[in-house]
């Protein structure tokens, strides 16, 4: 969609280094997709913060990025030929 409006240009450019954007286009989507994401990260912290969302403990993280088979037992049979 096209639109037009008048944009700060010091701070679009000072937004494009940031971002590492080339154009104002990009510059401007990149910049509305990070205020989503911004929000979206304030409102884990909060759910976090009130206990509405579990954090796994260190060992529950370890547990589940332990092996759940023996080691070598996916691997195919050797042939002893």
């Amino acid at each position: 969609m096209k639109t037009t409006i008048d944009i700060d240009r010091a701070a679009a450019d000072e937004a494009a280094e940031i971002l590492g954007t080339k154009t104002l286009k990009d510059t401007v989507d990149a910049a509305l997709r990070e205020v989503v994401s911004a929000e979206l990260r304030r409102q884990l912290a909060e759910e976090v913060l009130a206990g509405m969302l579990s954090v796994p403990t260190p060992e529950e993280v370890a547990r589940s990025k332990a092996p759940k088979l023996p080691v070598g037992v996916l691997e195919p049979p050797r042939s002893d030929g």
